[in-house]
């Protein structure tokens, strides 16, 4: 069984799996959003798939309605401070309780369990990605870009899991060239088994 199947099937069973158990807690945030924020309870964003194919993202609402990205804002960078994140989506972004939804997008096959973030649609064609004089480095960054998009964007990855993946974009772009070289059941299954440790640490980049 080739790598990619193998991996599909793994999402397959453990996204429902994980569905089917955590219920109770989706559940329990929903109604905790509804109750103190009001509706949409869920976030819903176009991200970039495998391919370069949109899909629509879901996460639990961390933000107030109506709330905007500035146009000139750095995708890279992102502001844990944000005066537009709620209370209770501020302690939803430290458990990381707000990725949950994104278990549904796994079983749809528009994200895999472990894999490169998925960008928002507009992030790519941001010029922030290529702010470096230096034309070697600005191919670089090209590459990455292209490349992440050759497999299926990741609930986790190795990115989210190394020491401080907020402020570091270098750091972001080695991990996922990493992954993609070295990608296999068995480095799946280390991601995974991290993650929570990450999550305990705060060491999971929280709302991307």
């Amino acid at each position: 069984m080739t790598y990619p199947r193998a991996k599909r099937i793994a999402d397959l069973l453990i996204a429902g799996l994980a569905l089917v158990v955590l219920a109770p807690l989706l559940l329990a945030v929903a109604l905790a959003l509804r109750v103190t924020q009001g509706r949409p309870v869920f976030f819903r964003q176009p991200r970039m798939g495998k391919d370069g194919v949109p899909f629509l993202m879901l996460k639990f609402r961390t933000m107030t309605v109506g709330s905007s990205v500035p146009t000139d804002a750095h995708p890279v960078r992102k502001d844990h401070a944000d005066p537009r994140i709620t209370p209770l989506g501020r302690l939803l972004r430290r458990a990381a309780l707000d990725e949950l939804p994104q278990f549904w997008n796994v079983l749809r096959g528009e994200m895999s369990l472990v894999g490169p973030r998925p960008l928002p649609v507009d992030d790519l064609a941001h010029p922030a990605w290529l702010e470096i004089a230096n034309a070697d480095e600005r191919a670089r960054r090209a590459d990455w870009a292209r490349l992440r998009q050759s497999v299926p964007p990741g609930l986790t990855g190795l990115w989210q899991i190394s020491p401080d993946p907020e402020t570091d974009f270098e750091n972001w772009l080695v991990r996922d060239l990493d992954y993609l070289r070295r990608r296999s059941l068995a480095f799946d299954l280390y991601i995974l088994l991290v993650t929570p440790v990450a999550i305990l640490r705060g060491r999971r980049k929280p709302g991307a």
